[in-house]
Order: structure tokens, then C-alpha cells, then sequence
């Protein structure tokens, strides 16, 4: 795979969607980050669809067909036929017509292309070359049967793509034409690179919207235009090929398949010998490229984008018209293997990968997908193989949390107790039996605070939202004295109570308080004695006392700022 998807390191948040929403899992996560493994990515374009933030990204090749233009190169636009649901025109004169005032020479409909793979594949089924035959029209569906299920590559149609064959009847016509295909699928600017020649650039919807809007070209809301009908039209919604060709008097069976994981089920189904005789139409999006990843369709509603498809092929469903092509063009492909192969971790190092995720039973493997693999042990493989890590375990991080909680609760010397907004104890610590006397955290479970505190301090709180912190209380039935804090915690309809014991704390004060209050006492005593022997001394010697009264008020004051 080339380039066609980034990730946008700093939008990644760690949310593991894209590894849930992923049907190959080809994403490592690492150091906190999502990364696309591009030789394991079959580009179904989930992950871009699924992020929240954005942070995986298509390449966007815009510039290469503005340069295009600018340079004065004749620029001809294929047109999925899927843009009828996804741009409210009239039908593809209207829409060549946008196109042009961008500086598009011409637009055909890969509808073209699409009318010259399904006669091909009347003549497959005609002269029975194949057992089973798969549709190649879906890139990521070619690149899933390549890399992950290699023995049903002999069952794929040889047939390239509509995209390929409508660029090669335009090539034909115009030799020095710049092809430019216009879809809803990411995965076609790998499928150019692997098969370079008839298309020189593949824009999504998506980034055709963006020029438009860049150019300020607004396409007309429209009706369908009445014409005639053409079968091949129906190609881009599910079951679209098959209702294209003649099917009748065949020996084949005929079986739509959409959804990668759907269509993983059809190959190994192929793979055990099943679904002989068939024909199988093969898309990767569910409801097929109306429903493609850069479409409207997919973020909207997709049964309008059927019903405008419908209304624009417009057949005779019996006589089926079509376009009339007679150009001979080269519509063998060859396809090759890209199997991906992934090491098998032993037994021994899955279930030492799992004990350290917590999972030392088999009742411990939750298998909750919240990792975004399908089972524990699906985890585990992928941990070993270095795409996983340990801590992608939901479960795990909150068991791991729960547990750090618990310690902390446990191992504070604090009375510590939960209530919720009836009031009610939700939650106590061995401290707080101790503080009340009370034999174990379960005897006061689900009773009312009022059994052991006044409970007018937690109602203020929960009505005015304001945390208390550090009140002193004095506990007269148990003659002890705390400081009570009581924290709200609005998310969770809790209050948390923390009472911290300092009876020992003020019985000490009390003491320090009442030798003090000696030790004034002795001085005052003393100070007045001293004072009467000043002053028999002072009228001796016929001097004043203020000075030693002075001297000996300042010993008071010292003795008594101590305490502060």
C-alpha cells in the first residue's frame, strides 16, 4: 500500500475505535498512538470514518490536479456512478458541466467501464472458466482475498476494474489525456498504484467537495433528468452488478456479498470447498459504493442513494439496455499474492500475556471488545506480535484503579466514609468503625448518617454545593474531638466524608492551655510582689518605678505570646 492514509499524531486520543471499527486489525497501537500498518491495511476506510477526532487522514491529491490543469493538460474526469447519490444533479451533463468550470476538459461515466466488466463476466460465466467467480470491481475486497485469504485468489474474476477499463476506452480516444477517476472509495489511489497507466489521478467525493467549495461552486439541487436507461448504472448499490447482467440460462448461482465481514465469512466458506457454482458479487462497504467512506451516503441516509440510483439507470428491467461499446480493450489482469502472515505466539507466552492483563481464570477473559479486539486471547496474540499493548485492557485499567483506590481508602488513618445524595452510607473504612466503635465496614452499610453524625452539615453541602473543610467537631457521644471535611462530588451524586481524629492533638493543647495559665498566674504574683519591693525601694531611694514595671510587663507579654 502507498501512502493513501496518515495519522494525525496529535489528534490521536487513545480511544481505540479505529482498532474496534478495523475488520483486519491492521493497526499497532504504541507509545498512546493508533498507527496504520500499510502492508496489513486493505483501506476500507472505517477508521477514517469512525475517528472522532479526525487523526486518520486520505491523502488528499488535489494539488496534482490543479497542477494538471495549469499546465495546460488535457484533464478528463471518470465518474463513478455512485455520484448520483452523492451530488443532487441532474445526471452527468450537469455534472461534466461543474467540472468543466474547475478546467476539466471532459467527464465520462465509469458506468462505461462498469457496462464493459459485466459483459466480461457473462463471458467468464458463458465458457465456465472458473468453479466460483468473485467480482474484482472492489479494490479492498481484491486486497482482503491478497493478504489474508490467498487461496481464493484462482476464484477472483481476472477482469480489471471498471475504473481501469473506462480510463483505457478514454486513453483510447484521447492518447495524451490526464485521467482523473472521481469515486467514493480511498482504496482506488492504491489500486492506480499497483496498476499505473489508464489512471493518473483518482479525488474522492469528499475532495471534489472541497474544490468546489474552494471556487465557490455550488451544484444545483435537481431532479433526474428522464433518458434512457442504462443497466450498468446500477452497479454502485448493493446487488448492482448482478442486476446488470443476463443472467438467465446459466448454470451458476448468483450471491450478493457487502460488509467486509460478510464477505470474510463467503471466502472461507470458498475456502472449505462451499459456494460451488456461484457467482459472487463481492463489495466491501455494506449497501457497496453508495455507501462508500468518502460519501454522503454514509454519514446520511443510504436509501435515498439507492433510490436515486434506481431512478437514474431507469431500465427495462426484462430487456435491460445498456451503452452500446464496442471498443476492444485489454481487460486482463494478473494478482498476485500479498499474504500476510503472522506469527502464532505459543501457549505458554498467551497465558503469560494474559496473567498480566489480570486474567489468571478463563471466567477472567471478559472478551468485552473494549480493546477493540474480539476476545482476550485475540488481544493477547496481538500484544506478543507487538500491535497490542497490555494497557488497551479496560477492564484491567479499572480493576488496576479500583485496587489503587482501595488502598489508599483502606490504608488512611482517616475515617473515611461515601454517601450518596439520599444521605445514605455507601462506603466506610476500618478507621471510621474504629472512630464510631463499630464492629465492621458492613454493619452501617446502607444506613442513614443520622445514626452517627449530625447530618445538617452534609445537607448544607449538597444544597449549596459548598465543600466543607477541616470543621472542628466535638463527637459527645463518643468524647472525641475531628475535623470534618465533606466533599461533593457532583458527576457521581456522592458525598465523601474524611474525619481525622485529633483528640489526642486537643487533649494536649488542653494541657499546654492550662499549664500556661499557671505560669501567668506565678507571674503576676510574682510581678505584683516585685512591684511592692520597687517601690518600699523606690521611696528609699526617691526614685519612680515605671522602668521596672516596663521590664517586668515585658517578661509577662513573652511568656504569653509563646502560646501564639
Amino acid at each position: 500500500m502507498t501512502d493513501v492514509l496518515s495519522l494525525k499524531k496529535a489528534n490521536c486520543k487513545n480511544c481505540h475505535k479505529c482498532i474496534r471499527a478495523c475488520p483486519v486489525k491492521s493497526i499497532r497501537f504504541a507509545d498512546a498512538q493508533a498507527k496504520i500498518l500499510p502492508n496489513e491495511c486493505i483501506l476500507c476506510g472505517r477508521c477514517v470514518v469512525v475517528c472522532p477526532q479526525d487523526a486518520k487522514k486520505p491523502r488528499n491529491d488535489l494539488t496534482e490536479v490543479i497542477g494538471a490543469i495549469g499546465e495546460g493538460r488535457r484533464v478528463i474526469a471518470t465518474v463513478a456512478p455512485s455520484f448520483i447519490s452523492h451530488f443532487d444533479v441532474a445526471g452527468i451533463e450537469a455534472f461534466e458541466g461543474y467540472l468543466k468550470k474547475l478546467g476539466f476538459f471532459k467527464a465520462y461515466e465509469t458506468a462505461e467501464g462498469a457496462y464493459i466488466v459485466k459483459s466480461e463476466y457473462e463471458r467468464i460465466i458463458a465458457e465456465k472458466r472458473q468453479e466460483v467467480i468473485i467480482s474484482s470491481c472492489c479494490h479492498t475486497v481484491v486486497s482482503l482475498i491478497q493478504k489474508y485469504h490467498p487461496l481464493c485468489i484462482p476464484y477472483i474474476a481476472p477482469v480489471i476494474s471498471p475504473m481501469l477499463a473506462s480510463a483505457k476506452k478514454i486513453k483510447a480516444e484521447y492518447p495524451d489525456a490526464y485521467v482523473v477517476f472521481i469515486g467514493p472509495c480511498i482504496s482506488k489511489k492504491d489500486e492506480i498504484a499497483k496498476i499505473p497507466g489508464p489512471v493518473d489521478c483518482v479525488l474522492t467525493y469528499e475532495e471534489l467537495d472541497q474544490w468546489f467549495q474552494k471556487r465557490e461552486i455550488v451544484p444545483e439541487r435537481e431532479e433526474i433528468s428522464a433518458a434512457e436507461g442504462r443497466a450498468s448504472r446500477f452497479f454502485p448499490k448493493t446487488g448492482g452488478i448482478i442486476e446488470c447482467m443476463h443472467t438467465e440460462g446459466t448454470d451458476y448461482h448468483y450471491l450478493t456479498v457487502d460488509g467486509v465481514e460478510n464477505c470474510i465469512s463467503a471466502l472461507q466458506e470458498i475456502e472449505r470447498g462451499g459456494l460451488k457454482g456461484y457467482f459472487i458479487e463481492m463489495s466491501a462497504c455494506e449497501g457497496s459504493c453508495v455507501n462508500g467512506p468518502s460519501t454522503r451516503g454514509f454519514a446520511h441516509s443510504i436509501l435515498r442513494s439507492r433510490v436515486r440510483v434506481d431512478e437514474y439507470a431507469q431500465p427495462d428491467r426484462s430487456a435491460k439496455p445498456d451503452f452500446d461499446i464496442t471498443e476492444k480493450i485489454a481487460l486482463t489482469r494478473s494478482i498476485p499474492s500479498e499474504f500476510v502472515k503472522e506469527v502464532e505466539p505459543p501457549e505458554e507466552a498467551i497465558r503469560e500475556i494474559l496473567q498480566k492483563m489480570g486474567k489468571t481464570k478463563p471466567e477472567d477473559e471478559l472478551n468485552c471488545s473494549s480493546c477493540g479486539y474480539a476476545t482476550c486471547r485475540e488481544k493477547a496474540k496481538a500484544v506478543y506480535n507487538g500491535k497490542a499493548d497490555i494497557t488497551m485492557c479496560l477492564p484491567f485499567l479499572l480493576a488496576k484503579a479500583e485496587s489503587f483506590s482501595d488502598n489508599i481508602f483502606n490504608v488512611s488513618p482517616n475515617a473515611i466514609m461515601v454517601l450518596d445524595e439520599n444521605l445514605t452510607i455507601q462506603k466506610m473504612n476500618m478507621p471510621a468503625c474504629h472512630l464510631f466503635n463499630i464492629p465492621s465496614p458492613k454493619a452501617l452499610l446502607g444506613s442513614m448518617i443520622v445514626e452517627l453524625l449530625d447530618p445538617n452539615d452534609f445537607e448544607d453541602v449538597l444544597e449549596t454545593g459548598n465543600d466543607i473543610i477541616d470543621k472542628r467537631v466535638y463527637l459527645s457521644e463518643y468524647k472525641k474531638f475531628v475535623e470534618l471535611s465533606i466533599v461533593r462530588d457532583e458527576e457521581h451524586n456522592a458525598l465523601f466524608a474524611i474525619l481525622k481524629d485529633i483528640t489526642a492533638d486537643h487533649n494536649r493543647q488542653e494541657k499546654y492551655k492550662e499549664r500556661r495559665a499557671k505560669t501567668i498566674d506565678i507571674t503576676d504574683k510574682v510581678v505584683e510582689k516585685q512591684m511592692r519591693i520597687v517601690q518600699e525601694i523606690a521611696s528609699l531611694l526617691g526614685e519612680t518605678t515605671a522602668e521596672t514595671k516596663v521590664a517586668l510587663t515585658q517578661i509577662k507579654n513573652t511568656v504569653l505570646s509563646e502560646d501564639e
